[in-house]
């Protein structure tokens, strides 16, 4: 296979080309492929999947020998461009998600490594061309699809702040903490690494972002954070809130991604603000709603919300719906006036109960597929979470390894 094929074949995997045919493969992501792995890297990685495998396995596919693509995937794999797992005491070897995925582990590892630095700086530089064009590409085929690939959790004390709502459990940050045995910090944020890579950084807090359940562990396992109490976790969220970040989790009832974002560096957040595709993230239960006849027009509600939802009109506070999701910072941030608290949104959906069910309602939606078919989890995530745990890799079941 050619060279600018095999670069080609490999980019259509990150984009999961066989499950949806007419996705754009572009100039940019075929670059950034180009960047991370050379021709060899290339022709052992083409045989991967996001199911993971043992070596001789890919070693047959690529028809070389086993000691030659151990290896190189085991180099790749400590350099987190492909997923190295031992499963039955077994080494197996998958790809991994361009985002979330590699990306985050790229970004994160950074921060321990000065001398690589060049490398770092390109590769962000890279992956910003592949989000643009792809957002661009993707904006007008999101339109009608109710996507919900995060959700945000609002701060607590907006919720304690508010009367007649009814919160869920999946609501309080707390009790979402509460069910699970196992946390993480994450050395930095890697949406903000990236940003100071380009130039661009907020200055914000860097080691705000965490994990919890499996991914709690993986991340701890591959040296990119550190394993804390549940008491530090919670002080490590509170400072975050205080810092005017978003709370932003999986739509998960147990979640394992817990971000503390901000929408001048957060990939997510930015797509909602600056790309305007709304479903892409579920706002929370709530939005926030102000009294007019008790603002006293301070303002510090415009200045603390991340999606510039909060304008004044004749010295009142006025929210536009559209744009708020529901964080919550505007309401402890009202403590003369007590004029905005919150209320549950109209047409709220609750989150997946688990892994399995997420992935299925995400193909669904992006598919089109029936229910029937659902189970045969066609998309990377889904298949390789199933690999690894047939229901529960956060919450109460979760069961951390021993120490």
């Amino acid at each position: 296979m050619k060279p600018v094929q095999l670069y080609r074949t490999l980019a259509e995997k990150f984009v999961f080309k066989n499950s949806f045919p007419d996705m754009l493969v572009s100039d940019s992501l075929v670059a950034l492929v180009q960047f991370l792995f050379d021709e060899q890297e290339a022709h052992i990685v083409n045989a991967l999947t996001f199911v993971p495998k043992p070596a001789k396995t890919i070693a047959r596919f690529v028809n070389l020998p086993v000691e030659v693509v151990r290896p190189v995937l085991d180099a790749l794999g400590e350099k987190c461009f492909i997923l190295r797992l031992t499963m039955a005491g077994v080494p197996v070897y998958g790809l991994i998600p361009l985002a979330p995925g590699i990306f985050e582990f790229q970004m994160i590892k950074s921060k321990d490594d000065p001398d690589n630095v060049p490398f770092y700086r390109e590769f962000a530089r890279l992956f910003e061309d592949v989000y643009h064009e792809y957002l661009t590409y993707f904006k007008p085929k999101a339109e009608g699809k109710d996507l919900r690939f995060g959700r945000i959790v609002p701060v607590e004390k907006s919720i304690d702040a508010s009367t007649g709502i009814m919160p869920l459990a999946t609501d309080r940050y707390s009790e979402i903490v509460e069910r699970n045995k196992s946390f993480c910090l994450v050395d930095v944020c890697a949406c903000r690494t990236h940003q100071e890579f380009l130039g661009q950084g907020c200055g914000r807090a860097m080691h705000a972002c965490s994990a919890m359940g499996w991914l709690a562990d993986m991340a701890i396992d591959k040296g990119i954070a550190r394993r804390v109490s549940r008491e530090e976790f919670m002080e490590a969220k509170t400072a975050a809130m205080e810092a005017g970040l978003v709370n932003m989790v999986d739509n998960l009832e147990d979640p394992m991604q817990v971000c503390s974002c901000c929408t001048c560096c957060c990939g997510a957040l930015r797509i909602l603000k600056d790309y305007n595709i709304p479903t892409i993230i579920a706002k929370s239960h709530f939005e926030a709603w102000v009294d007019g006849d008790t603002c006293i027009g301070c303002k510090k509600c415009v200045e603390i919300c991340p999606m510039e939802a909060i304008s004044m009109v004749a010295e009142t506070a006025v929210i536009d719906h559209t744009k708020c999701i529901g964080c919550g910072l505007c309401v402890p941030k009202c403590t003369k006036a007590k004029a905005i608290t919150l209320k549950e949104r109209y047409g709220h959906k609750p989150p997946s109960k688990d892994v399995l069910s997420y992935a299925a309602e995400r193909i669904e939606e992006l598919q089109g597929m029936q229910k029937s078919l659902l189970p045969r989890l066609s998309l990377g995530a889904g298949s390789l979470l199933y690999q690894l745990s047939p229901k529960q890799l956060s919450g109460p079941r979760y069961k951390p390894p021993k120490s």
